[in-house]
């Protein structure tokens, strides 16, 4: 599947109604999560023929994505119930419902039978909830082979959430910073766009190869 043919399809997704601000829910939009998603086949093999997850699935944005990148099997994880009716819709409007299984739990708690290749994650910021950033790159790091996670841009946050990597026993392996638009979605909101800066993280729970793959 081309890229643009791969955000059209992520394009037309149902989203989430309405968004709960205790949980920083941000939608990710098609084209940043088809450009993760793409680059992260393209350029590592992250992808098709792999089992992949997405902690804190929302709509179900990059799990389905990776469904249409021919993953093996995916997992979407999420706390709120309306968000895996969101997720399940959209799956069968794609067409990946033998590809894709939906978990309602929170990321801290829930339990896999297996491990994973791949985790895609837009987790909160961890600003309401401070930590819940953490939470999510924990898990994503105890289960998975490679982590790619969205989190605010800035030296200071950069080198602490490095720092919390490699005591989890993991490895950053490339940092890519770029604009992440959040739209009016609370009353506190007051611009129709907001445009933040924010760094994606590919991360290694094991030793890489030379060319980058874990």
């Amino acid at each position: 599947m081309r890229l643009k043919d791969l955000e059209i399809a992520l394009e037309s997704i149902s989203r989430v109604g309405e968004y709960d601000v205790s949980l920083e829910q941000y939608p990710t939009p098609a084209r940043i999560a088809s450009a993760i998603l793409f680059a992260a086949q393209m350029e590592y093999g992250d992808i098709t023929d792999k089992t992949v997850c997405d902690l804190g699935c929302g709509d179900g944005i990059f799990a389905l994505g990776a469904a249409l990148l021919n993953a093996d099997k995916v997992i979407g994880v999420d706390v709120q119930s309306k968000a895996l009716k969101a997720s399940q819709m959209n799956s069968r409007m794609l067409g990946t419902e033998d590809t894709v299984d939906w978990v309602l739990g929170d990321v801290s708690s829930f339990q896999l039978r297996c491990l994973v290749d791949t985790v895609v994650s837009n987790p909160p910021f961890g600003v309401k909830r401070r930590g819940a950033d953490l939470r999510f790159l924990q898990k994503a790091i105890s289960i998975a082979d490679v982590t790619y996670s969205i989190h605010l841009a800035g030296d200071k946050n950069r080198a602490f959430l490095k720092n919390e990597v490699e005591k989890l026993g993991a490895s950053v392996t490339q940092i890519e910073t770029f604009q992440f638009p959040i739209g009016k979605l609370f009353d506190f909101h007051r611009k129709s766009v907001h445009m933040i800066n924010v760094d994606l993280y590919r991360i290694c729970s094991k030793e890489c190869e030379p060319n980058g793959r874990c």
